[in-house]
C-alpha cells in the first residue's frame, strides 16, 4: 500500500470510528431512555442497567455500521476531490482501481466484523441479556415488590402480594399469567418462598389454587395444590422448562438447522428461514456503499463543478438498496423465493457499480498508464 493509499485509509477509517461512535451514542441514549425504568422503579443498580442497554447494541451493529462507513467514504471523497487530490492523483497515472483500493479495504474490514458480530458477539449478547432479564425480574419479586401493590414486570404477567415477613416469605401470593392467548392462568398461594439455586429462581406456593381457562372452554378449570413450584427463570418462555431461544438469540448454525422440537420454529419456520439469510447477506452491503459511493464521488473534477447532486444520488441509492433488503428478508418469511432478492439486491449492485466504475473511469482521467510511458494521441505529425 502506497503513501498515498495508507492516506486515504487513514482518513476513512477516521472518520468510520468517529461517525459509527457518535451513531451508537445517539441510539444507546435512545434504549437507555427507555429502560430507565430499571432504575427509578424496578430498583436495579446503575451496573445492571449498563450492562442490560449495552448488551442491546450489537443487534443493530449490522445496520448502524455499512451505513457509518458509507457516510464516512462520502465525506471523504468529497473531501479529496475539493482539495483536488483526485485530479493529481489521476493526473500521476494512477489506475481507477488502485485509487479505490484502500476504500475497499476498509470495506472488507467492516464487512468481516459485521459478519463476526451477526455469527457470534450478537446471539451471545441476546443470551446474556436473557439471563440479566431474568435477574432483574427474579429480584423485582424478591426485594422490589410491595404489599398491596400489583407490578407487571413483563406484558401478561402481573403479581401481587399482601404482605412479607421478616424471614422472606410472601403472604397472600397472586401471579396471573396472560402471555398464551390460547391458555390464561392464575395462581393463588396462601404462603410462598422464593428459592434461588444457580442461575435458577423458583417461587414455591403452599395451599393454593390454579384457575386455568383455555380458549377452547368458557369455564374456569380450579386444581387446588398442597405446594407448587413455579419456575421464575421461564419468563420469556411459558413453554415449559426447556429454552427455546428466539431468532435474534439463536446462532448461525442453530438457524440453519433449528431444533424439530423448538415450538418457536414449528409456529414460524420463515422467522428462522429470514434470520439466517439477513445475517448472510448482511455484510455484502460495506463493499456496496463503498462502490456506490466511489461511482458517484470518486472521479477528477473542477471545483466549479457541483458535487451536491453526486453526494444526494449516493446516499438515495445505498438507502434504497438498504431499504429492499430489509423488505426482501420480510418477504422472505412468508416466500422462499425472496431468497434472490435478499441476495440479488446488494450482489447486483456491486456489479453495477463496479461496471460503471471500469467504464465511467475511461475518459476521466484514470487511464491508469504505466509509469514512463508516452501518450502519442497529441504528437504532431513529422516535419
Amino acid at each position: 500500500m502506497g503513501v498515498y493509499s495508507r492516506y486515504v485509509f487513514r482518513q476513512t477509517g477516521g472518520a468510520v470510528v468517529m461517525i459509527l461512535a457518535t451513531l451508537m451514542v445517539i441510539i444507546w441514549v435512545s434504549v437507555a431512555l427507555k429502560d430507565l425504568k430499571l432504575m427509578t422503579s424496578d430498583g436495579q443498580t446503575l451496573g445492571v442497567f449498563l450492562k442490560m442497554t449495552m448488551l442491546a447494541m450489537p443487534q443493530i451493529i449490522g445496520i448502524v455500521m455499512p451505513m457509518a462507513l458509507l457516510i464516512a467514504c462520502i465525506h471523504n471523497l468529497n473531501k479529496l476531490s475539493g482539495d483536488s487530490e483526485i485530479i493529481v492523483m489521476a493526473a500521476s497515472g494512477a489506475g481507477r482501481w488502485k485509487f479505490a483500493s484502500p476504500m475497499l479495504l476498509l470495506g472488507l474490514i467492516v464487512m468481516l466484523l459485521i459478519f463476526a458480530n451477526n455469527a457470534y458477539v450478537q446471539p451471545t449478547a441476546q443470551r446474556e441479556l436473557r439471563s440479566y432479564i431474568i435477574t432483574v425480574r427474579t429480584d423485582l419479586i424478591a426485594h422490589v415488590l410491595q404489599p398491596g401493590r400489583f407490578t407487571t414486570p413483563t406484558k401478561g404477567l402481573t403479581f401481587h402480594i399482601r404482605a412479607r415477613e421478616d424471614n422472606g416469605d410472601i403472604l397472600g401470593f397472586i401471579l396471573h399469567d396472560s402471555r398464551d392467548d390460547n391458555q390464561i392462568m392464575s395462581y393463588m398461594a396462601n404462603r410462598s418462598r422464593l428459592i434461588k439455586r444457580d442461575k435458577n429462581a423458583y417461587m414455591v406456593m403452599y395451599d393454593g389454587h390454579i384457575h386455568r381457562r383455555t380458549s377452547k372452554s368458557p369455564d374456569v378449570q380450579v386444581i387446588a395444590f398442597d405446594q407448587y413450584i413455579f419456575d421464575l427463570s421461564r419468563f420469556e418462555e411459558g413453554k415449559g422448562n426447556k429454552i427455546h431461544y428466539k431468532t435474534y438469540e439463536s446462532y448461525i448454525g442453530e438457524l440453519y438447522s433449528p431444533s424439530p422440537d423448538n415450538y418457536r420454529y414449528k409456529k414460524r419456520p420463515g422467522t428462522f428461514r429470514a434470520e439466517l439469510h439477513d445475517r448472510l447477506s448482511n455484510p455484502l452491503y460495506p463493499i456496496l456503499f463503498v462502490l456506490i459511493s466511489l461511482a458517484m464521488l470518486g472521479f477528477p473534477r473542477t471545483t466549479r463543478e457541483d458535487r451536491v447532486i453526486s453526494i444526494v444520488t449516493a446516499f438515495g441509492l445505498a438507502a434504497g438498496a438498504r431499504l429492499g433488503g430489509l423488505l426482501s428478508v420480510n418477504l422472505l418469511v412468508k416466500n422462499e423465493a425472496a431468497i434472490v432478492l435478499v441476495y440479488g439486491i446488494p450482489l447486483g449492485g456491486i456489479l453495477l457499480a463496479a461496471y460503471f466504475i471500469q467504464t465511467r473511469g475511461t475518459g476521466l482521467g484514470f487511464k491508469g498508464k504505466k509509469r514512463g510511458e508516452s501518450d502519442t494521441s497529441h504528437q504532431g505529425s513529422p516535419s
